[in-house]
């Protein structure tokens, strides 16, 4: 009976600790919408671009006009509560006047130093929507918008996919035997020594290729989606 041998590869691995890896952008990013409203600022010219600049703007007229009315209400309550702490203190001077008197008195000072706080709560509160509603990127590839200009978006939608393409990286799945004395080896780009930086290695064996360990190179190459291959060397 003829037998046949059967020979099982684990992707991107190579016999003789040779291992293939994709050129990948250095980080991945899904940008979310941090607040809800509708988008007024978005170029769809910029996507497969590099940018740094405003990315995406939603609506916040009527944040800032609430915000406006809540800035003057906040000045015009703590000149009001200093004249009636003044007044409160010739108040308590004046006799005959009952402690139900002075502690009316008291309790509207008290409100109003409540209502205070809350407006600046509610100020604090406006000023954080604000700010989420600006969306600014810095130096970052726009792969895609997953939005258009128009749209009404809710909190956590996704709006755009991005990635830092100011660096590069390779993964690769090592065999238990490169990866024992690995820190010690140099890292060989195309059969040749390169400037390459192991930046994590996974000290728990992968959960996808389940006899190696997880590598991450980062290079200087922004030649995107290349295959190299990859040797670690004494």
């Amino acid at each position: 009976m003829k037998k046949s041998i059967i020979f099982l590869f684990t992707p991107f691995v190579l016999f003789a600790q040779v291992y293939m890896a994709k050129i990948e952008p250095y980080d991945e990013f899904t940008i979310y919408s941090q607040a809800s409203g509708q988008i007024i600022k978005l170029d769809k010219s910029d996507e497969t671009k590099t940018v740094s600049k405003v990315l995406i703007k939603q609506d916040d007229l009527l944040e800032r006009q609430k915000l406006k009315l809540y800035k003057t209400q906040l000045q015009d309550n703590k000149i009001k509560l200093k004249l009636m702490k003044e007044n409160y203190s010739k108040f308590l001077k004046i006799r005959g006047k009952s402690k139900v008197d002075k502690d009316e008195k008291y309790y509207q000072i008290l409100d109003l130093e409540i209502n205070i706080n809350s407006l600046e709560m509610s100020i604090k509160e406006l000023e954080d929507t604000i700010r989420k509603k600006t969306i600014s990127v810095n130096n970052l590839y726009i792969k895609e918008f997953l939005v258009n200009k128009g749209d009404y978006v809710s909190t956590g939608t996704q709006l755009a996919k991005a990635y830092d393409t100011t660096k590069s990286k390779l993964i690769v799945y090592v065999s238990e035997d490169d990866y024992k004395d690995i820190k010690t080896k140099k890292v060989l780009i195309n059969n040749k020594e390169s400037i390459a930086t192991i930046e994590k290695i996974d000290k728990t064996l992968d959960e996808k290729y389940v006899s190696a360990h997880k590598v991450t190179i980062v290079i200087n190459n922004a030649n995107f989606g290349k295959v190299l291959s990859v040797e670690f060397v004494k």
